[in-house]
């Protein structure tokens, strides 16, 4: 199983001191786990792109974002997952259609990308995809200049690429977001709600991280 946590600087001290932390806890070992560190601030679409043209082999990877908290068994759920397409996060609030779990249809795949095994080879895909489709395509041009909407994009294109083929849309969710207790969005600063997981099992985790988040604070002050 691989691990790819999508890090911007800012948020580098939770995914050090917290995501991994948990993963490992979790089950994950560290060498399954690694960091794209957005270091020279190509911003969300660039950054992912280039992490998606880097991914190797013929296999699979988890991709998570680096505001997520993992529940409490994420690591045997991901390797019994390990296969395919497989969303393990759902939000309303994203437009995720919680009604679709399980095994679904393409275009009734969720698409919020907090937590998502993508084929590799379909992530170096999407990345030759947007670079050859985005020159000639008015609209995605137009998305793609904003630098955001890498979890839209990736749909565009798996729409566009293999609209026949079935994904997993996990219920429980793998992953909890938990922006909010960490600074708030870094891309959508005004969103005024909490987007969270549909269904997350392991509420106690939670809590105990936002314990541990205040007493850090505590501590700094």
């Amino acid at each position: 199983m691989k691990i790819l946590i999508h890090a911007c600087p800012q948020r580098m001290w939770y995914v050090e001191e917290f995501e991994i932390p948990a993963l490992i806890a979790s089950g994950a070992d560290p060498g399954e786990i690694r960091v794209w560190l957005d270091s020279d601030k190509r911003g969300n679409l660039r950054a992912c792109m280039d992490a998606f043209a880097a991914c190797e082999g013929d296999g699979g990877t988890w991709h998570l974002q680096d505001d997520v908290l993992p529940c409490r068994d994420f690591a045997a759920r991901a390797r019994a997952l390990d296969e395919g397409l497989v969303y393990g996060f759902c939000c309303r609030q994203f437009t995720d259609d919680p009604l679709t779990s399980g095994l679904v249809y393409m275009e009734d795949a969720w698409h919020s990308f907090q937590c998502v095994r993508i084929p590799d080879a379909w992530a170096r895909e999407c990345a030759d995809w947007l670079e050859e489709e985005s020159p000639r395509d008015s609209s995605l041009r137009m998305i793609a200049s904003t630098g955001k909407h890498d979890d839209y994009l990736f749909r565009e294109f798996l729409l566009a690429r293999y609209p026949d083929r079935m994904v997993r849309n996990v219920k429980p969710c793998l992953v909890e977001h938990v922006d909010v207790l960490i600074g708030g969005s870094t891309l959508g600063e005004w969103r005024g709600y909490w987007a969270r997981a549909e269904w997350f099992p392991d509420m106690d985790l939670v809590e105990a991280l936002h314990a541990q988040l205040r007493a850090r604070i505590r501590a700094n002050n």
